[in-house]
């Protein structure tokens, strides 16, 4: 994701999301529905957060958008997910994202990361 010179939030020319969904990279117990796949020719990870309208008021969007950027940017090797888009959601059924925390959003996509990387697959 490149955002003002090194990083910019990601247009809708940048990806396209696969008609059959992958699954999810972690399990029910999760507080996040974080899913990724694979993208040719480039050299950058891509992270899409997405938040409805129906998670909160607009500021609790943005402030849950912000978390999974920096928690993201805070993960994220370059070297081992440079060809893969990572798509980070709060849960339909799960907690509101005003009650999700850093550290939540930190820890959801630390597993997520780990189980993507060394298999190579999600």
């Amino acid at each position: 994701m490149i955002f003002k010179g090194r990083f910019r939030t990601v247009r809708h020319s940048d990806h396209a999301v696969p008609s059959a969904l992958p699954r999810p990279l972690l399990g029910p117990g999760a507080l996040l529905d974080i899913r990724a796949w694979r993208r040719e020719g480039r050299e950058q990870p891509l992270l899409l957060v997405t938040s409805p309208r129906k998670a909160g008021p607009a500021v609790r969007r943005n402030q849950f958008r912000r978390r999974a950027r920096m928690a993201f940017l805070g993960l994220a090797d370059p070297a081992l997910l440079a060809s893969w888009i990572v798509w980070v959601r709060p849960l339909r059924k799960g907690p509101r994202i005003d009650r999700l925390t850093y550290q939540d959003i930190e820890g959801q996509l630390r597993l997520a990361l780990r189980r993507l990387a060394p298999t190579g697959h999600p």
